[in-house]
């Protein structure tokens, strides 16, 4: 490609460059640079890009993509207003701009994403075609998949799995947009046919000053669907929401368990623990759901999801047999069966809001039982959230065990200390602290009975924890299973 079509759009300050040069690739990883390269020096928040200019012409780099006037001879160099708006922009021309022959679903929102977009793509499966999937767990782009590394992947990474779920033959595909992702600019200009709103509560404060500026970010999603018709599915039972779609006025589609709500379940839906059955009033008319999938806030996932299907033109059919077909959710409320009837349910739920509507869920599916909670928080990260945590469950499990999650650079009984703080501030001294998570794991086991749920909560789908600087493979589900043996054999 030559490099004046590789700035299609990109708001530039001044190019000191050859227009007609060819370009192969653009990235802002000056390891990846090999000649024909466009490096765009982003300044990150540990290390600048400026400061790997040379390395990057030593290795043939076309030209620098800088937020910075020229600062050196030799080789091109183009100056732009923001580095990582141009990053997105050149990701996307690099490839043909595939996320433009996309019907794209973004899914952002606090709690709740990974499995909307995994219901997403249930139903989109449901209808016959190939399907583009990026997510915490996986990339998938048609018959392809890869584990995912991040949420949101940047943007040369993001435009390169767009262009191989074309290829594929996608039609339609699903997303998750996270406040990081969509707040570094790693989306910008992705049109999305349709973007679902989940809920807002407290996360990423490590990284957003408050909760207006994390709300300000989640909106950014907004700005990117087309607002003269109904793109926006939008959760109107959280106040975020609310607010929200009273902003968006009438490109909202909303949903939830309020009379006013455009997707919303009809009288004598049953939430069981049988899982959710009903019929759900929405739009396109009433749509039956039968899901093995437990708990009012799965419900309010598949109504996302729903809205999500309704805006980009999928059939009630084909909405019903995805709903039918998706059998759980990895490391999502996933219920893992062990000895004499008992039963765990390992969930990622890792912040204040997710872990009390964790809580709450399994208490109204099995109100005559005790809960035992185990959890910890991790390290280098928000540690405001841990207090309230440690709260959280002291007021909504019978029995409490705290854990290490991913301490990474932190001593993890620090943050147990922190955790517990936040328990004894209610008043509650009986908590049970055991640092190794899978000793842990195997006391919580042993207190499965039929009169009693174990929630494992915190690490949900990840198969690993990290410590220090060292990744080391731990899985929630694997160490339950390992226990519910052990427990047999004693």
């Amino acid at each position: 490609m030559k490099l004046g079509d590789l700035l299609r759009d990109v708001p530039v300050v001044s190019v000191r460059a050859d227009r007609d040069a060819n370009v192969h690739s653009v990235t802002a990883d000056s390891r990846q640079v090999t000649t024909g390269s466009v490096f765009v020096a982003v300044q990150g928040f540990v290390v600048d890009g400026a400061r790997f200019v040379d390395q990057a012409f030593e290795q043939g780099a076309a030209c620098v993509v800088s937020e910075k006037p020229r600062q050196r001879d030799g080789g091109g160099w183009i100056e732009v207003q923001d580095a990582r708006v141009a990053l997105a922009l050149l990701a996307a021309n690099l490839h043909g701009r595939p996320a433009e022959s996309l019907a794209l679903i973004g899914v952002t929102g606090t709690s709740g994403k990974t499995t909307t977009t995994k219901m997403v793509e249930s139903i989109l499966d449901a209808t016959g075609e190939p399907v583009g999937l990026i997510g915490t767990i996986e990339y998938r782009a048609g018959e392809s998949r890869e584990i995912a590394d991040r949420t949101t992947p940047d943007p040369v990474v993001l435009q390169s799995w767009f262009a191989r779920m074309v290829g594929a033959g996608v039609k339609r595909a699903v997303m998750e947009v996270s406040s990081h992702a969509l707040a570094l600019r790693r989306t910008h200009g992705v049109p999305f046919a349709a973007a679902v709103f989940t809920n807002l509560s407290r996360d990423h404060f490590d990284f957003h000053r408050d909760f207006d500026d994390y709300f300000a970010a989640k909106k950014m999603l907004f700005d990117q669907i087309d607002r003269s018709r109904r793109t926006a599915v939008v959760n109107v039972d959280d106040p975020y929401g609310r607010t929200l779609a009273a902003e968006l006025g009438s490109a909202a589609m909303t949903f939830g368990r309020a009379g006013d709500a455009d997707i919303r379940p009809a009288a004598n839906f049953e939430v069981s623990i049988r899982g959710l059955r009903g019929k759900m009033i929405t739009p396109a008319g009433e749509i039956e759901i039968d899901s093995p999938l437990l708990g009012w806030p799965n419900l309010s996932n598949w109504m996302g999801a729903i809205g999500a299907a309704i805006v980009t033109g999928v059939d009630t059919e084909s909405i019903q047999k995805g709903i039918r077909n998706l059998q759980s959710v990895r490391g999502r409320f996933e219920r893992v069966e062990v000895a004499d009837g008992g039963t765990v349910v390992v969930d990622y739920a890792h912040k204040p809001d997710a872990l009390e509507k964790l809580l709450r869920a399994v208490r109204d599916l099995a109100p005559e039982r005790k809960i035992v909670v185990l959890f910890g928080c991790g390290g280098d990260r928000d540690a405001g959230k841990r207090p309230l945590m440690g709260e959280i469950a002291a007021k909504l499990a019978d029995t409490t065990i705290i854990t290490s999650d991913n301490p990474r650079g932190e001593d993890a009984l620090v943050i147990i200390r922190q955790i517990e703080d936040g328990y004894r501030s209610t008043g509650r001294q009986d908590c049970l602290i055991v640092p190794d998570r899978r000793q842990a794991i195997e006391r919580a086991v042993e207190m499965v009975s039929r009169d009693c749920v174990v929630v494992v909560a915190g690490k949900g789908h990840e198969t690993y924890q990290v410590v220090g600087d060292q990744i080391i493979h731990f899985d929630d589900r694997e160490e339950v299973e390992l226990a519910g043996k052990k427990a047999v054999q004693k």
